[in-house]
């Protein structure tokens, strides 16, 4: 079988030129990971991004995967808990960055005895005068992110919460636990997990 063609027409593809199908779509989809998401094209979070979840909202997405989160739980108590936590953020509207800085923080990185016999890495109900008796006891450890994610969103998060003081690290901070430096430790450990 054999085909004539003439070979001073030019055939035009819809992959090809600058009103293609296929470069308007690709625009479309990078613009979206970047503006929605908060992912460049190489799959990064924006620059922009980690300073302002840092000095703000904690209502902000955080531009990160699970995949992202695994990367930094790998060799820790805690590892493989990152889609729980994107599905907390995507749900809720907290902060993955934050829910997964806080359980690291509270739990060292899911080391604690509450994390380990109770599935708690926030030390959630851990009261000073009786923490380990006190703490909530969940199912699973993913079931303990979702209630927290939730508890944040509706209490702390939330203006007219129960224990709403702004939606920052620092206003979580004011009701969420007694140490005075609470707040700086879990800035830090965003930084960490926004390090590349």
């Amino acid at each position: 079988m054999s085909f004539n063609i003439n070979p001073n027409k030019t055939i035009r593809t819809s992959f090809e030129g600058p009103s293609s199908n296929y470069q308007t779509t690709q625009n479309r989809f990078n613009q979206i990971l970047e503006e929605k998401l908060g992912v460049s094209k190489t799959g990064k979070m924006s620059s922009a991004q980690p300073a302002q979840i840092l000095s703000g909202d904690l209502r902000t997405p955080s531009g990160a995967t699970a995949g992202d989160i695994d990367l930094k739980l790998k060799g820790t108590a805690m590892e493989g808990l990152g889609r729980a936590f994107v599905e907390a953020e995507k749900k809720y509207g907290v902060n993955a960055l934050f829910l997964t800085s806080l359980a690291i923080h509270e739990s060292a990185y899911g080391t604690s005895k509450i994390a380990k016999d109770k599935n708690n890495l926030f030390g959630f109900a851990a009261y000073d005068g009786s923490p380990y008796s006190s703490a909530r006891t969940f199912a699973t450890r993913e079931q303990g992110i979702d209630h927290v994610a939730s508890y944040l969103s509706e209490n702390y998060l939330t203006e007219g919460g129960k224990y709403y003081g702004g939606a920052t690290v620092e206003g979580v901070g004011k009701r969420y636990a007694t140490d005075s430096n609470w707040a700086n430790a879990i800035r830090q450990i965003m930084d960490k997990l926004m390090q590349k």
